[in-house]
């Protein structure tokens, strides 16, 4: 036998083989790159759109565009890096849906001169840093903003300094793309839950779905109620017009003293903590508002201070919830329990919801575990009316350890249970009625009322800082706008266990996981076959 020859066809079947491995590496390489990969891994398929959406998205009347000119490099701030992480995510999972029209994402450097001047002029597109929903009619608008230039110069004393990381938290805090907050180990406050899929969603209904009328809410003046318009950190309203104004929907205020009708663009009419009566006229127009013209009214009343106004209960608007079955008693709600109550700022924690049949406003808070904070609350509680066509429910209760306080101005602190007068156990603070017509053996909605037994659930108080009442507010807008399903599109947890990729993130891991492996083991291979080779041919020598 040849030594020589048998040698020389060794090699050449090792090298046979180099090549098939490599022939086989760079044809995955090729197929990867080919196709657009979205493999979903994270637990309740998180980075899969809901089937609400789905259902939302397919009553789109045009195509949508979203338009994003953030640049995508290191020099970001991390919390902006994660955003768009999680937000390209969502992008994929769009484009992918099954949805009767185009959902299209574009990314633009608008500074750039490559950047078409007509598709700049067209969508008025001037800055960086945006994200944009745009139709195909001309609809538009700008969904997040982020100013990368803020905290630039910590020098300049004319202006406060602000870290580019404290600016860009502040940016998603207020665009509500992210929920519930939560110091970290470090101090700084991080995101715990991601709303991107529900904000793109309602933005794009607002823009190329089905356009309404009826488009404005109207808060009542006059009584001394709270102001839509009013900034105040405690008893503003600011943030529930930020929250219909998000929606689409108008704010305006009305005095029902001087008008002789609710205006046909009334959508819902808000009564905010009044202080005042309202007289037998005004509520003549708000009974004919929501009876005949199937409205919607949002009750929010404070426990009665005065003794001018205990000869009108309710402030006089209860003929109104009693039509409606629901009665608004004059007591306050008293629990001292430190579970319930909140000694340092006196806000009571609302836990209690239905046991069973609960309602779509509430749904989330009992699945998520999320709670009320209010100040003084009274009970509003639900009663049976004979042949009323209407649907009422009591949504949220106080604690099992509370009381319902009658003639409460005049107790004594901690108060004494009056067995007579009081209510004891688990008190109703929020209901809802929806009137039900029936036509062609259909149930149709006409008409909505939904009592808070406190206004301060929806002030700027509780409603710019708890996740809670958050959720509360943009669900009566969302239940008041006939758009139950978007009630029920899930928050997406975050952490840091979930895997979700996208065309680059999987070729990058193909890299990870196979090419850098077989390139190891090859380099492997190729030593072990030099040292073989010397060894045979100093075995051959001697």
């Amino acid at each position: 036998m040849d030594f020589r020859h048998s040698t020389r066809n060794k090699k050449l079947e090792q090298w046979i083989i180099v090549f098939l491995i490599l022939t086989l590496c760079l044809g995955l390489n090729f197929f990867v790159s080919k196709i657009t990969w979205q493999i979903d891994l994270s637990s309740k398929t998180k980075y899969s759109l809901s089937k609400e959406s789905i259902a939302l998205l397919n009553k789109l009347e045009e195509p949508v565009e979203i338009i994003i000119t953030i640049k995508e490099d290191n020099n970001l701030p991390k919390i902006t890096q994660k955003f768009m992480h999680d937000v390209k995510l969502l992008f994929g999972a769009l484009e992918n849906a099954p949805t009767s029209k185009q959902i299209r994402t574009t990314f633009l450097d608008v500074e750039s001169p490559k950047a078409p001047p007509s598709y700049l002029s067209k969508y008025r597109l001037n800055e960086p840093n945006l994200i944009i929903i745009a139709s195909k009619n001309g609809g538009q608008k700008t969904i997040f903003r982020y100013d990368a230039a803020v905290g630039s110069n910590p020098y300049d004393n004319s202006v406060p300094f602000k870290s580019r990381d404290s600016a860009a938290r502040q940016a998603l805090w207020e665009s509500d793309f992210y929920t519930d907050w939560k110091e970290s180990y470090n101090g700084i406050l991080e995101p715990t839950r991601f709303r991107g899929e529900e904000n793109f969603v309602r933005v794009m209904l607002e823009i190329a779905g089905r356009k309404s009328g009826k488009n404005t809410a109207y808060f009542t003046t006059g009584h001394g109620e709270k102001s839509p318009f009013d900034l105040d950190e405690s008893v503003g309203y600011s943030e529930l017009s930020k929250i219909l104004e998000d929606r689409n929907i108008r704010v305006a205020s009305i005095d029902l003293s001087i008008v002789k009708e609710i205006p046909q663009d009334a959508q819902m009419i808000i009564v905010a903590g009044p202080k005042g009566t309202f007289q037998d006229q005004e509520v003549a127009s708000i009974q004919s508002f929501i009876n005949n013209r199937g409205g919607k009214l949002l009750l929010a009343i404070d426990p009665v201070e005065e003794l001018s106004v205990l000869d009108r209960p309710a402030f006089g608007l209860r003929p109104v919830l009693k039509e409606w079955s629901i009665r608004c008693h004059d007591m306050l709600i008293y629990d001292s329990s430190p579970e319930n109550y909140d000694f340092f700022t006196g806000a009571y924690i609302l836990r209690t919801f239905r046991e069973k049949d609960n309602h779509e406003i509430v749904d989330q808070h009992i699945q998520l575990g999320l709670s009320i904070q209010s100040d003084r609350c009274r009970p509003i509680e639900t009663i049976q009316i004979e042949d009323a066509n209407f649907e009422t429910k009591a949504l949220i209760y106080s604690s099992q350890k509370s009381l319902g306080l009658s003639n409460w101005t005049q107790r004594k602190s901690p108060p004494e249970k009056n067995p007579l007068l009081d209510l004891e156990g688990n008190i109703p603070i929020i209901a809802v009625s929806e009137k039900i017509t029936n036509r062609n053996n259909l149930s149709l909605s006409n008409g909505k009322i939904i009592a808070l037994g406190s206004s301060s659930i929806l002030s700027n108080k509780y409603l710019s800082k708890n996740s809670g009442n958050q959720l509360l507010g943009k669900n009566i807008v969302y239940w008041f706008n006939d758009v139950p399903d978007m009630l029920e599109i899930p928050f997406r947890e975050i952490d840091s266990y979930s895997i979700s990729m996208q065309e680059d993130e999987f070729e990058n891991l193909i890299y990870s996981i196979a090419i850098i492996p077989i390139f190891v083991a090859l380099t492997g291979f190729f030593v072990g076959w030099f040292r073989k080779e010397f060894w045979v041919e100093q075995n051959y020598l001697f």
